[in-house]
C-alpha cells in the first residue's frame, strides 16, 4: 500500500525556475511511483501539465492545473471550475477599462510573445494558453503596486488572486491548491500521510493542507514564509532542492 501522497509544484520546485529543467529528479520520481503517487499541482495548464507528465513517466497519474481550477484524479472523476477563463478575462477587460489599470493578461497574447515573455519553447507557449478556468496577469513594473492594489479591491466576490513565482492568476474564489488537495485526498487510503512541495505564495495552502512541507529555495528572494508544524527549508534552489527536500522527509 503507498506510504506518501506527494503534491508537488512546478516552476521553481520541480523544475529549475529560468530553464525549466528537472535535473536528475526524474530518477526519485521512478523510485517512488510503484507505491506514492506523484502529484503535479501548478498554476500550469492541463495540456502543459499532461506533456510534462510524459517526459517525467507520470502520464495518466491526477494533476491540479491552473491553481486547482481543473483537478483530474481519472478519467471518470474530475473536477472543473464554475467559471470559464472566458467569464474572466471580460471582467479584468471591463476593470481595466473603468480604473485606467496598466497591464495584460494571458489572453491579449499570442504564443511567440507568451515564449519572449517566459523563455518557454513556442509549442510550450501555446500549451500555456490552453487556459479555459483561469486567467494570468502581466503586470508593468512601473505600475503594479497601485494596479494590483486597485484589481484587488474591485474584483468580483465570486473571483481571488493568487501569485506564483512569475504572475499573478485570477480564477474562481471556490478554487485553489489546498481545496484541491483536499478532494483528492477523497480516493486515497486515510493513513497515507501527504507531503507537500512549493516554493511560491500561491502554494501555501497547498502545503499547509499537507501533513509535511518542503518549502524550495528561490534564486530571486528570500524563501516563502510558512508557519508549519513539520517543515524543511531547502538550502539549494530547484530542481536540485525538490530531490533534497523531499529525501529529508522520506528518510525519517
Amino acid at each position: 500500500m503507498p506510504k506518501f501522497i506527494i503534491f508537488t509544484d512546478l516552476d521553481g520546485t520541480l523544475l529549475n525556475h529560468d530553464n525549466y529543467s528537472y535535473g536528475q529528479n526524474i530518477e526519485l520520481i521512478q523510485r517512488l511511483i510503484p507505491d506514492s503517487p506523484v502529484i503535479l499541482c501548478s498554476s500550469k495548464t492541463a495540456a502543459e501539465i499532461r506533456h510534462l507528465q510524459q517526459q517525467l513517466g507520470l502520464s495518466g497519474m491526477p494533476f491540479v492545473a491552473e491553481n486547482g481550477a481543473y483537478i483530474y484524479f481519472n478519467a471518470q472523476h474530475d473536477y472543473q471550475s464554475p467559471l470559464s477563463s472566458t467569464d474572466i478575462a471580460a471582467q479584468l477587460q471591463q476593470l481595466k477599462a473603468d480604473y485606467g489599470l496598466n497591464f495584460q493578461c494571458f489572453s491579449d497574447c499570442d504564443a511567440v510573445q507568451i515564449a519572449a515573455l517566459t523563455g518557454l519553447a513556442l509549442d510550450d507557449a501555446a500549451r500555456a494558453l490552453e487556459r479555459p478556468y483561469s486567467e494570468v496577469i502581466i503586470w508593468n513594473p512601473d505600475s503594479r503596486a497601485e494596479d494590483e492594489a486597485t484589481l484587488s479591491q474591485h474584483l468580483a466576490s465570486n473571483l481571488h488572486m493568487v501569485h506564483g513565482g512569475r504572475f499573478s492568476h485570477i480564477l474562481s474564489r471556490d478554487c485553489d491548491k489546498s481545496l484541491a488537495v483536499n478532494w483528492l485526498k477523497q480516493f486515497y487510503p486515510t493513513q497515507m500521510v501527504c507531503i507537500g512541495l512549493g516554493d511560491s505564495e500561491n502554494d501555501l495552502d497547498m502545503l499547509k493542507a499537507c501533513q509535511h512541507a518542503v518549502v524550495v529555495k528561490r534564486p530571486y528572494k528570500a524563501a516563502l514564509a510558512l508557519e508549519h508544524d513539520s517543515v524543511y527549508f531547502t538550502r539549494q534552489q530547484a530542481p536540485a532542492g525538490w530531490a533534497e527536500g523531499l529525501q529529508y522527509f522520506l528518510q525519517q
